[in-house]
């Protein structure tokens, strides 16, 4: 089994816990015509991706974290946002979609969006603002199906067909890009429509805006047509095809003999069992190590509040923790190379982040264990060794690390710091015998000790909400939208605060700056390898894939940026 890193919004993040992951489910192989190695219809586009189901579940509900659509990133394909975002690149403007752009006023408390013209649903009626407007006042009315962590709207008005003005109570600048990667859904259809996160919407009933609709759906296989309404023009890709493999090695396969054009899946020895199998064709987003671009920071969430590990609560253990683990040896042993290790304790993700780095929490992490480093923290910290093992009040430092071992990359982890950790005088265990939900249910309710995951948000500012604002977490034993480790700081909530309201990057900056030596002075997350962002593709069929040269899109697996690539595409033939 395999880890999928898709990057979930903060609100998916509460509705789902720690986002989607592993397992592949069966399929047959594709049939196939020309192109590639003779497997795939050359103008056919192949895709495959995660759901953990054993078949498709016909549901193209885009505020259902579980339907079809969301769990195989194809929503975007039908549904739309308003605007278009590269977060590989953070500093860039967003891309115009159904809107030409959304104006902020000066104190951030107004948005004015200005619709594209000529926009058209599917079944050839207009987009209006009417429409947009609906789908805000939904998310602002129900919290289950505000999956892009929308900010509530204290009101919604449309002054003429083309224009929307959100109206908040406080500033909500930061939550822009939440704002505009909303997917936009039709008034006439929704408004019958009474519970909007839970109502299984059949294929025939995916009216959208999007390239893109549903041709036919099987429980192995589900193709997409073009969408003749397409205000944007005719697609080159003439059709989209997702499949579902049994196994990740099925997957590997299927990639390998050209049955797949893309993917965004954790590949053992990825150049072996992928590239060099058809090295004209076969690619990768760079050609070097670590061959993906960096997507999140994976971090050992610290229970702060375990009452199984109480010295988590101690920031001088945390920080000996994070001293003692051997990083670059994960990164080389159990990531092979595609994960590099964390280098600043603060937590962004480099070099996604550099421009937001704060300088104070650059290079501050040693990428092998310092065993040196520990010794001084625990010493002064009231420790001494006792049967080898750090103790004080007669009690170890002792905790249990949950990641199930079908994580095969993340167990291989848990056992090298268990290993590590323990050679240093620490008293580690690890379990990995549970399945995705029993561990992320663990996590969401705080009914654990440590836990090794990747991290969330597509923002810097996301990214270190997600660990530090306390806002987001809850009592132990009910489940929580972020700050899995309990962590509690007036400075870190502050800040939190601070980049919300801010309404210049300079403010803004020194927000993020805040909560980075919070992150480092407190710790209670610890920052490990920058995860990468998964993905795998063909030229054999199509080109103009995104790569380190020409990074227009961030290519892992996530709807809009989906969306975006294929229609970049042109089919080869």
């Amino acid at each position: 089994m395999r880890r999928s890193t898709t990057i979930k919004s903060m609100a998916v993040v509460a509705a789902l816990g720690l986002g989607l992951t592993a397992c592949s489910s069966s399929s047959s192989p594709k049939a196939g015509g020309s192109g590639g190695k003779g497997n795939v219809a050359a103008e056919t586009l192949y895709l495959e991706d995660n759901t953990g189901a054993t078949s498709f579940t016909e549901d193209f509900n885009p505020f259902d974290g579980n339907s079809f659509g969301r769990t195989q990133n194809t929503d975007s394909l039908i549904y739309e946002p308003l605007l278009q975002y590269d977060t590989l690149n953070p500093s860039q403007a967003p891309t115009p979609w159904l809107a030409d752009k959304i104006d902020w006023s000066a104190d951030g408390k107004t948005a004015t969006i200005h619709l594209h013209a000529g926009v058209k649903w599917s079944d050839g009626s207009p987009l209006t603002s009417a429409d947009v407007a609906f789908t805000y006042q939904l998310v602002t009315d129900d919290a289950a199906a505000n999956t892009q962590g929308v900010p509530k709207a204290a009101s919604i008005s449309t002054p003429d067909a083309d224009t929307v003005v959100l109206s908040f109570a406080s500033p909500e600048m930061a939550s822009a890009q939440a704002i505009g990667n909303q997917l936009i859904v039709p008034k006439a259809q929704w408004s019958s429509i009474s519970s909007p996160a839970t109502a299984v919407i059949k294929s025939s009933q995916a009216i959208g805006t999007g390239p893109y609709l549903v041709d036919a759906f099987t429980a192995q296989k589900v193709t997409y047509k073009t969408n003749p309404s397409y205000w944007g023009g005719k697609p080159k890709v003439p059709e989209v095809a997702v499949a579902n493999y049994a196994s990740n090695d099925a997957a590997t396969t299927a990639l390998a003999q050209g049955q797949l054009d893309l993917a965004g899946n954790d590949i053992n020895n990825v150049l072996t069992s992928f590239v060099a199998k058809d090295s004209q064709h076969n690619h990768l987003f760079q050609t070097d190590a670590p061959y993906f671009p960096a997507g999140n920071t994976v971090a050992l969430l610290l229970n702060t509040k375990s009452p199984t590990a109480p010295a988590l609560g101690d920031v001088a253990v945390r920080k000996a923790i994070s001293a003692g683990i051997d990083r670059a040896s994960m990164a080389s042993q159990c990531e092979t190379d595609y994960e590099l290790p964390a280098s600043s304790s603060g937590g962004l993700t480099l070099p996604l982040d550099q421009s937001s780095l704060n300088p104070a929490t650059a290079n501050d992490l040693k990428p092998a264990s310092d065993g040196t480093a520990v010794q001084s923290l625990l010493s002064a910290d009231g420790y001494t060794k006792t049967g080898g093992k750090w103790t004080k009040g007669g009690k170890t430092i002792s905790f249990t690390i949950i990641d199930p071992n079908s994580f095969t990359d993340y167990w291989c982890d848990a056992k090298a710091m268990q290993q590590t950790l323990n050679g240093l005088g620490f008293d580690v265990k690890i379990n990995g015998d549970m399945d995705y939900n029993g561990w992320n249910t663990a996590i969401t309710t705080g009914k654990y000790d440590v836990a090794l995951h990747w991290g969330q948000g597509t923002t810097a500012f996301q990214r270190l909400q997600f660990i530090l604002d306390s806002t987001l977490t809850s009592p132990v034993g009910q489940p929580s939208a972020g700050d899995f480790s309990r962590y509690q700081s007036s400075a870190a909530d502050a800040a939190v605060k601070q980049f919300q309201n801010a309404t210049t990057p300079a403010d803004q900056q020194s927000a993020l700056n805040a909560l980075q030596q919070e992150l480092s002075t407190d710790v209670p997350a610890v920052p490990v390898l920058y995860g990468a962002a998964w993905y795998e593709f063909s030229t054999a069929n199509f080109t103009g894939w995104p790569t380190k040269d020409n990074p227009y899109v961030n290519p892992s697996p996530q709807d809009q940026a989906y969306e975006y690539m294929i229609l970049h595409l042109t089919p080869v033939k």
